[in-house]
């Protein structure tokens, strides 16, 4: 416990040298661990303590970082005795890499155009149909759980089954759910919902999908409680083509995603004939 108090005092002393800030960064006075040859310093922890924690709090965070890079440290000072492999090419292609990648994303953001039309996503949608199929079926549906013997259950019934479904059928359906409670509603007939999910909130049982949706525009199936009436308002089998809407998004970050990597093509190219034109590269043998 003595060492531990020792430990959670020195993190804390630490901390104040962090807050009060001090120079010579290097300074032997400023260490924190050493393992071997490698030295951890005040300064590369200062990044560690948040003004906002409390004292006990920035202690505990900065005492974890420190085991982990003393742990981390014991085993690469065993292993840069053991592994004699230079890496130097492999930390410059990646320091490439990284300095690229910086270097692509600034000009990405300062020049990509962000606005897409809807006219572009429509036109995007109609021109790759064959990149949109559903996989499972999806549909449009409202649908009401009544209890068996609700007094609201002979109205619910002549509502779910006209022949036109809109927004008064929608009000004859609220206000009877109000009016008879307890009845299970789900009336978003906008929103497209996969035909499995639909299932667990209303039991219906069918080896064919695609037939079902096509004969079954209105259905009814009762359990011991209750009665689940659903009306299909337009559905989508799998291998159809998914609506638009439900891609919409997906085909903006498609089209925002092609305009960043011809941004960065036409980058490159500028680069090359800048550097090519000014003399500045040169090739050397065949």
């Amino acid at each position: 416990m003595c060492s531990t108090r020792l430990h959670t005092n020195l993190i804390l002393a630490l901390l104040l040298v962090v807050v009060c800030g001090c120079t010579n960064k290097t300074d032997d006075s400023r260490l924190v661990a050493q393992v071997y040859d490698h030295k951890l310093y005040v300064d590369d922890i200062e990044s560690l303590v948040d003004k906002n924690l409390s004292s006990d709090d920035s202690a505990a965070i900065v005492s974890h970082y420190v085991d982990q890079w003393i742990m981390q440290m014991a085993v690469l000072s065993k292993a840069e005795k053991n592994i004699k492999t230079d890496f130097s090419a492999e930390l410059q292609n990646y320091k490439n890499s990284l300095t690229t990648h910086a270097y692509e994303q600034k000009i990405v953001d300062q020049m990509l155009d962000t606005i897409i039309s809807d006219q572009e996503v429509v036109s995007y949608y109609e021109a790759h149909p064959d990149d949109f199929q559903l996989t499972s079926s999806i549909v449009k549906a409202v649908y009401v759980k009544v209890p068996l013997k609700s007094k609201a259950l002979p109205k619910l019934r002549q509502t779910m089954a006209k022949s036109t479904f809109g927004d008064a059928e929608l009000m004859e359906i609220e206000q009877l759910s109000s009016k008879y409670p307890p009845i299970e509603t789900y009336l978003d007939r906008d929103s497209w919902i996969p035909f499995a999910t639909l299932q667990m909130s209303v039991p219906v049982k069918t080896y064919n999908e695609e037939l079902f949706l096509k004969t079954n525009r209105t259905h009814t199936v009762s359990d011991d409680t209750s009665v689940y009436m659903l009306r299909v308002l337009d559905y989508r089998t799998s291998s159809a083509t998914s609506p638009i809407e439900l891609q919409y998004d997906n085909i903006k970050a498609i089209i925002l995603n092609h305009r960043k990597v011809d941004l960065i093509l036409t980058m490159q190219r500028d680069l090359m004939r800048e550097a090519e034109e000014g003399g500045h590269i040169k090739r050397f043998g065949k």
